[in-house]
């Protein structure tokens, strides 16, 4: 582990057009569900990355972060939230005249998660890949360089949350449904 952080910090130390960004966004269940009354919470992320070189018209970058995603039941009562390692391999951008829109897919790798009901845990939550948690994603940004460093952007994150579960009769119910949660926000990104 020690090896890949040093080899991690020094691929970023010397790499071109780095950049530190940070995202807040109103993130939600965003599928047809069994859940009462889902609503919203506010999810984040910080990540940084390199590549990013706004006076290209077509454009490509990688990055890295940290995100909390999730939303709320029960008219707030209950929270469920996911932490994770976030990897976007390839962002792609268009830029022209200060206005930048970009596309990319992630995967993320949790790390913690809250309130993940021992029932949603053990039957449900099970899909591991050596005993760790993966979940695919994507996104978009519609943004405008104020100036050479700073980016302002609305932006959308949504991860892919599978589920394998029983139903109340603790019988496979059959059903492997996908859970979209994410939702809109804002981006701010700093370009060195």
């Amino acid at each position: 582990m020690r090896l890949l952080i040093l080899i991690v910090f020094l691929f970023f130390a010397n790499a071109n057009a780095l950049y530190v960004a940070l995202n807040v966004n109103d993130s939600r269940l965003q599928s047809k569900n069994w859940i009462y009354k889902p609503s919203g919470i506010i999810g984040f992320s910080i990540e940084s990355g390199f590549f990013d070189e706004p006076e290209n018209l077509v454009d490509y970058k990688l990055s890295i972060g940290i995100k909390r995603f999730g939303y709320s039941f029960d008219n707030g009562d209950g929270v469920l939230s996911f932490w994770g390692v976030d990897l976007k391999p390839c962002t792609w951008s268009i830029t022209y005249k200060k206005v930048m829109l970009e596309a990319y897919p992630s995967i993320s790798w949790h790390f913690a998660q809250q309130n993940l009901r021992k029932r949603m845990y053990e039957h449900g939550f099970k899909k591991k890949i050596d005993q760790k948690r993966f979940a695919p994603g994507y996104g978009y940004r519609l943004g405008y360089h104020i100036n050479e460093h700073i980016l302002v952007a609305l932006y959308a994150d949504y991860k892919i949350i599978s589920w394998d579960y029983q139903d109340f009769s603790g019988v496979d119910s059959g059903l492997h449904p996908d859970y979209y949660m994410g939702g809109l926000g804002l981006s701010l990104q700093w370009t060195f």
